[in-house]
C-alpha cells in the first residue's frame, strides 16, 4: 500500500470510529502520568489509612489532595478530547484555573514546611538538598501551565503538550518514592530521579519524530528549562 493509500485508510478509520490515534496517544501520555503518580504515593497513602505509618500534619493531606485532583482532571481532559467532547472539556478546563493556583501555593506551603521542620536537627541538611529540588517544580509548573492558557485556542500541538509537561513537573516526589525502580537511591542521590522523569517523555518524542520527523518545540523548550 502506498503512503498516500495508507494515510487514506487510517483517516477512514479515525472517521469511522471517531477517535484519531493522535488523540488516543495523548490521552495515554495523560494517563501515563496518572499511573505514576499512583504507583508513587498509593503504597505510603495506604500506610499511612492503615496505621503503620504515623499520621502527617493536615498540610501533607492537603497537598495529596491537590496533587490527585490535578492528576485527575488531566486524564479527564484527555479523555474528553477522545471521545470527542470539546464542549466539556473547555467547561472542565475552567477548573485549571481555580486548581492550578492551589497546586502552586502547596508546592511551596510544603517545602517551607518542610524545611522548617528538619532546621536544626541533624537530617536538616539532607532535607534542604531534597527540597531545593522543589525549586524546579514551583518555577516551571505555573511556566507551563500559563504556556498552555495562552496557546489553547491558537495552537492546541503546543497547549496539550504544555498541559503534560506542567503535570510532569509535579511527579519527582512520586518518582522518588519508588525505590524498587533500579539505580533510584534518593535521597541520598537524585540523578536517577531526574533521568527517569526524562524517561516518562521518551514516548511522546518518538511519537513526534515518526509522524512529524522531528521533535515538537514545546518539548525542546521543556527540556531545555528541565
Amino acid at each position: 500500500m502506498t503512503e498516500t493509500g495508507a494515510s487514506m485508510s487510517i483517516s477512514a478509520r479515525n472517521d469511522a470510529t471517531g477517535i484519531s490515534f493522535e488523540h488516543s496517544f495523548h490521552a495515554g501520555m495523560a494517563w501515563l502520568l496518572v499511573l505514576v503518580a499512583i504507583a508513587g504515593f498509593a503504597p505510603r497513602s495506604l500506610a499511612i489509612v492503615s496505621g503503620t505509618m504515623p499520621n502527617p500534619p493536615l498540610v501533607v493531606h492537603l497537598h495529596a489532595a491537590v496533587m490527585a485532583t490535578w492528576t485527575a482532571l488531566l486524564a479527564v481532559q484527555a479523555t474528553l478530547s477522545l471521545v470527542g467532547r470539546m464542549d466539556l472539556h473547555r467547561k472542565w478546563g475552567l477548573a485549571s484555573l481555580v486548581l492550578a493556583p492551589l497546586v502552586l501555593i502547596m508546592l511551596v506551603a510544603i517545602t517551607i514546611i518542610r524545611q522548617n521542620d528538619a532546621a536544626g536537627t541533624p537530617a536538616g541538611p539532607l532535607v534542604n538538598n531534597i527540597l531545593f529540588v522543589q525549586i524546579r517544580s514551583i518555577l516551571l509548573f505555573p511556566t507551563f501551565f500559563v504556556w498552555a492558557l495562552q496557546t489553547r485556542r491558537t495552537d492546541p500541538q503546543m497547549h496539550k503538550r504544555m498541559m503534560l509537561l506542567a503535570t510532569l513537573m509535579l511527579l519527582d516526589a512520586a518518582i522518588a518514592r519508588m525505590n524498587w525502580l533500579p539505580y533510584n537511591q534518593f535521597p541520598n542521590d537524585y540523578l536517577a530521579v531526574h533521568l527517569y522523569l526524562l524517561l516518562l517523555l521518551a514516548p511522546a518524542l518518538l511519537y513526534d519524530l515518526i509522524k512529524l520527523r522531528r521533535i515538537h518545540r514545546a518539548w525542546v523548550w521543556g527540556l531545555v528549562l528541565m
